[in-house]
């Protein structure tokens, strides 16, 4: 089964990736961008090199395809339970040049199964990033960061869709606890369903 959680920087995506490494010990835990050595490289050529768009977009989709070649494939054949922070969901969230259609080929049409979107609204989003070091897209200002929320959310809901993902949408605001427990019981259902 492959899960993956979705939301903009802020919105709790790591601090809940590492409460399930506790509590699913046997499943992959992964990423993307940088899932993968490579991945790695060419997200940080992508991040910090002054490129065009297009080949930005085009190093994402290298590192897309390599992650699930080297991580996703191997771990559905051995039937492994993967969770992965970001998916080709964001990919075509972030950047308006990444189609469905190039992250299909990307992927090899293996897309996660199940979605769990974490929404921050613009109150809170402003108040977390007021505690850390801003990146380069947040430095872009919340406004660009409640676009590209709402572009998850669209991507999230093609998929569902076309393709039958399911889709666990969950307030970011709530407390780390709740999301939690929410997201645990939504994991075991899909697991024990399996």
């Amino acid at each position: 089964m492959y899960i993956t959680i979705e939301g903009i920087d802020g919105a709790g995506k790591s601090t809940q990736i590492e409460l399930l490494k506790t509590h699913f010990k046997n499943a992959v835990f992964t990423k993307e961008p940088g899932g993968t050595k490579i991945g790695q490289n060419l997200r940080e050529i992508a991040l910090n090199e002054n490129l065009s768009e297009l080949a930005r977009a085009f190093l994402f989709l290298s590192d897309r395809a390599e992650h699930i070649e080297s991580i996703i494939k191997p771990a559905l054949k051995e039937k492994k339970l993967i969770i992965s922070d970001r998916s080709l969901i964001s990919g075509m969230a972030y950047s308006e040049l990444s189609s469905l259609e190039l992250n299909l080929l990307a992927t090899q049409n293996i897309l996660p199964q199940k979605i769990i979107l974490l929404l921050l609204d613009a109150e809170n989003l402003k108040k977390r990033l007021s505690f850390k070091t801003l990146d380069k897209i947040e430095n872009q200002g919340t406004e660009k960061l409640l676009h590209i929320q709402q572009r998850l959310k669209e991507k999230a809901y093609l998929l569902k869709e076309k393709f039958e993902c399911e889709i666990l949408e969950l307030n970011a605001k709530e407390s780390i606890e709740d999301l939690h427990q929410k997201i645990i019981a939504f994991i075991e259902c899909v697991v024990s369903l399996a």
